[in-house]
């Protein structure tokens, strides 16, 4: 009786112990794989602010999908290729247009294939007047994973901070 008690429960320590192992086994991988995502993201993110940086409506349009959807602030939303690069190429041909944008947090999903970024952004332009404005504001990009595994922007919000 004692043998079969002693088999007993040593043969539950061990399951538990494979359970735990391949438990923890899953939990590193998706820790891992949400690390590699969230840099993934950042370097996107980084790059997009790059082409920001030189006012290049084509190359800040690259990092859309061809379905996302835009939400830049005191416009209609934007949901098609043509009103995106519409909107996207008028904030570049404002005179003195400089726009930049810093993502302060990003997280994923936990099967690692859609995110978000948010952050602060800073516009610069100058007015009807010439008197150069500079805008501070916020944003929210939701990111997905593509089949060729880059990261491209699906929902993209951003508003600007109240006048001081």
């Amino acid at each position: 009786m004692k043998k079969i008690l002693f088999s007993s429960i040593l043969a539950v320590i061990l399951f538990s112990a494979c359970t735990n192992q391949s438990s923890n086994a899953s939990a590193t991988a998706n820790s891992s794989d949400s690390t590699a995502a969230v840099a993934a993201i950042n370097k996107a993110d980084s790059l997009w602010d790059v082409q920001s940086g030189l006012n290049s409506a084509e190359g800040w349009l690259s990092f859309y999908t061809d379905d996302a959807i835009m939400m830049p602030p005191g416009e209609k939303l934007s949901s098609d290729t043509a009103s995106r690069a519409a909107s996207i190429k008028a904030m570049f041909a404002i005179p003195g247009a400089k726009l930049r944008f810093q993502a302060t947090k990003t997280e994923v999903s936990k099967s690692a294939d859609l995110g978000y970024s948010t952050g602060p952004y800073q516009l610069t332009y100058n007015d009807a007047t010439g008197k150069e404005v500079h805008e501070t504001g916020k944003f929210c990009e939701t990111w997905k994973k593509q089949a060729d595994g880059t990261w491209k922007c699906i929902v993209d919000i951003w508003n600007a901070d109240p006048a001081k």
